[in-house]
C-alpha cells in the first residue's frame, strides 16, 4: 500500500513538473525581452563596478552582458537560447540564425576583445588572475563598439548606458 502511495504521488509530481516545464517554455519563447534587460543592467553594472574600482567583476558583468545580448537575439528570431555561455559559439550561431556573415567576421577581427571577456567569465570567480584599469577600459570602450554594430547590423535600438 505504501509503495503504491508513492508511484502515485511520484507520477502526480511528474505530471505537475511537466505542466510547469510547458507554461516556462510557453512564456520563454513569447517573452525574451527579459534578456535583452538584463544585459543592460549587467552592463549598467559593470560601469558601476568600473567607477569603484573593482575590475574583476566589471570585466565579469562585461562577459554577462554580452552573452545575455546575443541569446537575446537568437531567442528573438527562433524562440529559444543555446544554453552555452561560449562566445565563439553563440557569436556563430547568431550569424547563421541571421544569415549575416559580417556578424562572425566580426568577432574574428575581434577575437581578443571576446577571448578577454570568455577569460572573465572563468578567471574572475575561479582563479586569482586580476584584471587592471586599463583592460577593463579597453573592454568597455570595445564592448561599446559592439553595441553599436548590433544595432547597425540587427537594426535594432540597444539603449544601453554610453
Amino acid at each position: 500500500m505504501m509503495i503504491l502511495r508513492c508511484e502515485e504521488e511520484a507520477f502526480l509530481c511528474q505530471n505537475e513538473m511537466r505542466v510547469v516545464s510547458l507554461l516556462w517554455a510557453e512564456n520563454m519563447t513569447t517573452d525574451v525581452g527579459f534578456l535583452k534587460d538584463k544585459s543592460k543592467r549587467f552592463f549598467s553594472n559593470a560601469l558601476y563596478l568600473f567607477e569603484r574600482g573593482d575590475h574583476d567583476l566589471c570585466a565579469f558583468n562585461l562577459e554577462q552582458s554580452c552573452q545575455l545580448l546575443v541569446k537575446y537575439f537568437i531567442a528573438k528570431r527562433v524562440g529559444e537560447w543555446p544554453k552555452t555561455h561560449y562566445l565563439d559559439s553563440l557569436m556563430r550561431s547568431l550569424s547563421e540564425i541571421y544569415e549575416k556573415a559580417e556578424i562572425y567576421e566580426y568577432y574574428l577581427e575581434n577575437e581578443l576583445f571576446f577571448d578577454d571577456l570568455s577569460d572573465a567569465h572563468f578567471t574572475s570567480r575561479y582563479f586569482p588572475k586580476a584584471f587592471t584599469k586599463n583592460l577593463t577600459q579597453k573592454l568597455i570602450a570595445e564592448y561599446r563598439k559592439f553595441l553599436n554594430f548590433l544595432e547597425v547590423t540587427l537594426n535594432e535600438k540597444l539603449d544601453s548606458d554610453k
